[in-house]
C-alpha cells in the first residue's frame, strides 16, 4: 500500500488528457496486431472525441501509425527508438561515443552508430564528418537491411535462428544497381562479412554514397551494434575500404 500511494503521490496534479494519452499508449504496447478506435475506446473507457483527438496528436508526432486498410493504431518506430534508447542505450552511447569521435577525427567521415530494433536497423546516433560537404541523417532512421553496411555487421553475427527470423521478413528491393535483391546473395555477402571481419554499402542503396561499417560486440562478446561512416563515393573510394575499416577496428580495439 505504501508503494502505491508513492505512485501516485501526485495525482492530484495530474493532467487529465494526459493520463488519456497514456492509457491510448499503454493499451496499444499490449496488442502486437494494432487497435481500431473503437477498440481504444472500449478498453480505455474514453469517449469518441477524445479517442479521435489524442490519435490525432499522436499521429501528426509520428509516435503512432496507421493501417488504412483495416484502421488500426499501433505503436510507431519513432515511438519505439526513443524508448530502447532512453531503455538501454545510454549505456552503449557512453561506452563508444568518444571511439566515434575518434573514427571521425581519423577518417573525416560522418560516422554513425546503428541496432537492430524490432524488424528494421535503425541508426542512434551520430558524428558528423569533417569535410565541408558530409552526409547526415535523422537520428531514427530506418536503413534498408540488406544495403546499409551497419545492419549486414550486426546480422552477420547473429546465431542462426535469430539470423532466420530476420531473413523471413525481409524484401530485397533493388534500390540501385548493385543492391543485392535475394536471399541467397545476401547470405554470400554475411559470409564475406565474418570472413573481412567488416561490412560495406558500395552505392547499394543511394547512388553515390558508399559506406563501411564494422560490428560492436558487449563486454559478453555478444553483437550489439554497428559503427559505420559513410561518404561520396569519390571520397570513400572502394580501393579504400579496407584500410578505413582496420583503422576502425584499430580503435575500438578489436
Amino acid at each position: 500500500m505504501r508503494n502505491e500511494n508513492k505512485q501516485f503521490q501526485y495525482k492530484r496534479y495530474h493532467i487529465p488528457n494526459l493520463v488519456k494519452a497514456i492509457s491510448v499508449f499503454e493499451k496499444l504496447s499490449e496488442a502486437n496486431e494494432g487497435l481500431t478506435q473503437l477498440s481504444l475506446m472500449k478498453s480505455c473507457k474514453l469517449t469518441q472525441s477524445s479517442v479521435f483527438r489524442i490519435l490525432a496528436t499522436l499521429l501528426d508526432y509520428g509516435l503512432v501509425q496507421k493501417n488504412y486498410e483495416d484502421n488500426r493504431y499501433c505503436l510507431s518506430k519513432k515511438f519505439l527508438h526513443l524508448a530502447y534508447k532512453s531503455a538501454k542505450n545510454e549505456n552503449l552511447l557512453k561506452s563508444v561515443v568518444s571511439q566515434m569521435c575518434e573514427i571521425c577525427d581519423v577518417v573525416k567521415e560522418t560516422t554513425m552508430l546503428g541496432v537492430l530494433l524490432d524488424e528494421s536497423f535503425i541508426m542512434i546516433h551520430q558524428e558528423v564528418g569533417k569535410n565541408q560537404f558530409n552526409y547526415t541523417a535523422s537520428v531514427g532512421l530506418e536503413c534498408p537491411m540488406h544495403t546499409a553496411a551497419g545492419s549486414k555487421a550486426v546480422l552477420a553475427y547473429l546465431s542462426e535462428d535469430e539470423l532466420n527470423k530476420y531473413l523471413e521478413k525481409m524484401r530485397f528491393t533493388k534500390y540501385n544497381y548493385n543492391t543485392i535483391t535475394s536471399k541467397k546473395e545476401f547470405l554470400k555477402e554475411l559470409e564475406l562479412v565474418r570472413k573481412l571481419g567488416y561490412a560495406t554499402d558500395c552505392q547499394e542503396y543511394v547512388c553515390g554514397m558508399n559506406c563501411v561499417g564494422v560490428p560492436v560486440f558487449d563486454e559478453n562478446g555478444k553483437i550489439s551494434s554497428a559503427i559505420w561512416v559513410t561518404g561520396p563515393s569519390d571520397r570513400l573510394k572502394e580501393k579504400d575500404f579496407e584500410k578505413i575499416a582496420n583503422i576502425m577496428k584499430q580503435i575500438l580495439g578489436q
